[in-house]
Order: structure tokens, then sequence, then C-alpha cells
């Protein structure tokens, strides 16, 4: 597993590195009329190509520990992958129930 990981590590880290070029391209339209913005040509490159990986990755990770019968360690990968996973599809909504939860709590 833990080659696997170290793997799988070096794998998104080279490709990170290797697309920044690609992503700070100025001649990509970044929808203010500015091409150079690459934030938002790295937000759209992890929404759209981390997000169709993200299934399959959480899917070989509890494959393996159900697998090895490591049912505790499989339940914690579960909620954590449930947490990450509202995080990065449902970021917009966790926003704002976080923003309507801190103004309940504040009075405003």
């Amino acid at each position: 597993m833990r080659r696997f990981v170290t793997g799988l590590l070096a794998s998104v880290s080279t490709l990170i590195l290797t697309a920044g070029i690609a992503l700070a391209d100025p001649s990509s339209p970044a929808g203010s009329g500015s091409g150079l913005d690459p934030g938002v040509n790295i937000g759209t490159w992890i929404s759209t190509n981390v997000a169709a990986l993200f299934a399959p990755i959480v899917a070989a990770i509890a494959l393996y520990y159900l697998v090895k019968r490591q049912m505790t360690q499989f339940l914690g990968f579960a909620a954590f992958a449930v947490i990450v996973a509202l995080f990065v599809f449902a970021g917009g909504a966790f926003k704002d129930a976080a923003v309507g939860l801190a103004k309940w709590v504040i009075g405003r």
C-alpha cells in the first residue's frame, strides 16, 4: 500500500508540475477577458480531471481495506471520503451553509 501511495503521489505531482505551463496559457479564455489567470485555469482543470478520478481511487482503496478485512480502517476511510467528497463536489453549498450558521450564531 505504501508503494502504491508513493507512486500515486509522484504521478500526481509530476502531472501538476508539467501541466503548469498549459494551465497558465495566456491564449486560453478566463472569463473576464484576460487569458492569463492561472488560479481559474487550475481550478477548472482540477474540477474536471480530478473529479473524474475521485470515485475510482476511493473504490480501489475501499476494496483494498475490504479484501484485507480491515473494517475499522475501512469505516474511517469511508467517513473521510464522504467528508472530502462533500467539500470537493458541494463546496458552494457548504459555504452557504457555513455563512448561514455563522450569521445565526452571531445574530446578524
